[in-house]
């Protein structure tokens, strides 16, 4: 698709690589939520089953840091009693048929580790 822009054209694809999306919760498809979901004006910090809604980040690193930065206390609350968690970076693509897909890259472990009287 071309745009113009005030004489100049620019070249917008609408498919292809779009960044990185983080799948917190595996076992129900669970992607981080866009930060704009919230009705406020603070980062909305939530999950979402569609890829739609899901928060993208342009980097892999970004998306990592954004792990330990927004999810990891809230990931280790819900591990409960469980030793270790797993999430996942994925790539997120536009389809030339529109569709939205994501593919894992990078696999992060969470381990809890005993703590010492």
């Amino acid at each position: 698709m071309e745009v113009n822009n005030g004489g100049h054209d620019l070249v917008v694809s609408l498919h292809g690589h779009l960044g990185y999306v983080l799948m917190l919760l595996p076992q129900f498809k669970g992607y981080a939520a866009d930060f704009s979901m919230g009705k406020t004006d603070e980062q909305f910090i939530g999950v979402t089953s569609s890829l739609e809604m899901a928060q993208v980040w342009k980097k892999k690193s970004e998306a990592r840091q954004a792990v330990v930065k927004y999810y990891l206390d809230t990931l280790r609350q819900q591990l409960g009693e469980k030793s270790k968690f797993e999430l996942s970076i994925n790539k997120l693509s536009r389809l030339s048929n529109g569709k939205l897909k994501d593919e894992p890259v990078e696999e992060l472990i969470f381990e809890q580790t005993a703590q010492g009287d």
